[in-house]
């Protein structure tokens, strides 16, 4: 006599069961993200320094061709080192078309290239959500400019511990902050030789992509003298407060700073790219940004 089937029914999960699944599914995404997130940062931070290296080349290769570093600005026109060294980063086809003796006041023929990203002046981890960072609203045909976020140095602000007096610096109570004269980029063009302190102790460039950071124009506007409220360096800056301060009281005196965690990266006179904590020794940071002040404080 055969026997009869007997169908077994299928045990599905108790709800209790299903609950500790998605526990443990949400601990291990907690687990996940947080590397994820690092390794994101980690390929974004390789990316600006790559950025700032390919940045602080071109002035090489300017310098090599002018026997200068390039101004950081020029008052007949507005424009300053992120057009001169355009030819140095192969953007020749912008370069040819400027016409340097068109006068200032975001001319049209300069502004249209306002939408043009240089890649090599934006730091990826710069936040996208506001109109400072990556575009400022400077507009060109109802399209945002971009903006640079790597800004040369004028020089230090404060005393140097190896002569006891004060850096160099001039009208300082002006409303754009006045301008600090020790650095590489100050206004005369400065050459290697005069980099006394070693060019690989001394900063040429440094980042400055912090979300809040107010005081920007587009890439190419850099320097604009008033009559009453003095000189504004736009795409330099003295070196007053330590990095990721979040200082911004004048223009010319915005603190450096980035969206990396803990610092923010910078580029020497002799090319080399470093992330720079924003807990290293004051004394050390201002004297990184003079060319020749004899300091004895390392930059490293």
């Amino acid at each position: 006599m055969s026997q009869p089937n007997i169908v077994r029914a299928q045990r599905g999960f108790t709800l209790v069961e299903l609950l500790v699944v998605i526990a443990i599914i949400g601990v291990l995404i907690a687990l996940l993200l947080p590397a994820v997130q690092q390794a994101r940062e980690a390929a974004r931070r390789m990316q600006c320094s790559n950025n700032l290296k390919q940045t602080a080349l071109a002035m090489h290769n300017y310098h090599d061709v002018h026997g200068q570093f390039p101004l950081p600005g020029m008052k007949a026109n507005e424009i300053g080192w992120t057009a001169s060294i355009l030819p140095q980063l192969e953007q020749s086809s912008i370069a040819d078309q400027l016409n340097y003796n068109e006068g200032k006041h975001n001319i049209a023929s300069r502004m249209k290239f306002g939408p043009v990203k240089i890649d090599a002046y934006q730091c990826p981890s710069a936040p996208g959500t506001d109109i400072y960072s990556p575009r400022t609203d400077e507009m060109y045909n109802g399209e945002q400019s971009y903006v640079a976020h790597y800004f040369g140095i004028l020089g230090p602000v404060g005393t140097n511990p190896a002569t006891g007096g004060n850096y160099v610096c001039k009208d300082m109570s002006e409303e754009f902050g006045g301008e600090c004269t020790e650095g590489i980029l100050w206004q005369w063009g400065s050459k290697m030789r005069d980099v006394t302190d070693g060019l690989s102790n001394t900063y040429l460039l440094g980042e400055n992509s912090w979300r809040e950071m107010p005081y920007r124009r587009w890439w190419m506007r850099a320097k604009l003298e008033d009559a009453t409220r003095g000189t504004l360096y736009l795409l330099t800056k003295n070196v007053q407060y330590p990095i990721n301060s979040g200082n911004s009281d004048k223009w010319n005196t915005v603190a450096f700073g980035s969206m990396h965690p803990g610092g923010a990266m910078f580029s020497r006179g002799d090319g080399s790219v470093a992330f720079v904590a924003e807990t290293m020794n004051f004394d050390a940071f201002l004297a990184g940004a003079s060319k020749a002040g004899g300091e004895a404080i390392s930059s490293q």
